[in-house]
């Protein structure tokens, strides 16, 4: 019997613990629409809504127009989320060129959300989904409770354009950028900041010709007129006398 009972704990330890990683799942999740894992290229994005790290309530169909990049991240704090976040930071001016809006989606609560939006200076809102409604709308699985690393790209008629179920931190942002960017018609975002820096060039070497020739054409006349007339006048005068001198000598 002593030999049996140890036999029969760990059964048991191993039926609980098949049990609480059924419930953590990493398989497909089930979707409120009816289908089974991400939500597929051209299925209309879900309606969903959550607060963001400043208790804003940021809503998925009031971005309609523009193209919306929805990351879902495990964890705030941990090294690569927030080597993904502050990527998104860096490139965040040339995705407002682009015009496409982004979303980073974790379980984390508001406060850690808020904390990690402070550490890093992220200009993003970060949603607050611990009651996992975006990434059960998403289909994105949750593994040891925390969300699964997945990028969606939502065009600006609110389709889904493009999924990322392998993401690299690092380049991530860049990758989603050039795609987003296609999407609102502005296939290189670095193309306004290039166009910028040349008009204001073009502007400095225009600006200095016009104006230094508008004085050098008005100085010219304004000199030359003088300088002619009172470098004629002098020798007329003391020429005339000589000229009448002679002929009254004969």
């Amino acid at each position: 019997m002593k030999r049996r009972f140890p036999i029969a704990v760990v059964f048991v330890v191993l039926a609980v613990v098949f049990a609480f990683a059924s419930l953590l799942g990493c398989g497909a999740a089930e979707r409120p629409d009816g289908g089974q894992g991400l939500i597929p290229v051209g299925a209309a994005a879900p309606d969903v809504f959550a607060a963001d790290q400043h208790g804003a309530i940021q809503r998925l169909s009031d971005q309609r127009g523009r193209a919306v990049v929805v990351y879902f991240y495990p964890k705030d704090g941990t090294p690569g989320c927030t080597e993904e976040a502050c990527a998104f930071r860096d490139a965040w001016d040339r995705f407002k060129q682009a015009n496409v809006q982004v979303f980073g989606v974790s379980s984390d609560t508001r406060e850690s959300h808020e904390q990690f939006a402070t550490e890093n200076k992220l200009p993003f809102p970060i949603l607050v989904d611990t009651d996992h409604v975006w990434a059960t709308a998403f289909g994105v699985p949750m593994r040891l409770g925390a969300t699964a690393r997945v990028t969606f790209l939502v065009d600006p008629d609110g389709k889904i354009a493009k999924v990322y179920p392998d993401v690299d931190p690092g380049v991530h942002a860049d990758e989603v950028l050039k795609d987003a960017a296609q999407l609102t018609g502005a296939a290189l975002p670095v193309a306004p900041a290039a166009s910028g820096s040349a008009a204001p060039a073009g502007a400095d070497t225009a600006a200095p010709t016009t104006t230094a020739a508008a004085p050098a054409g008005a100085a010219e006349p304004a000199t030359a007129a003088p300088v002619a007339t009172g470098t004629m006048l002098p020798p007329a005068a003391p020429a005339a006398p000589p000229a009448k001198g002679p002929p009254g000598r004969r």
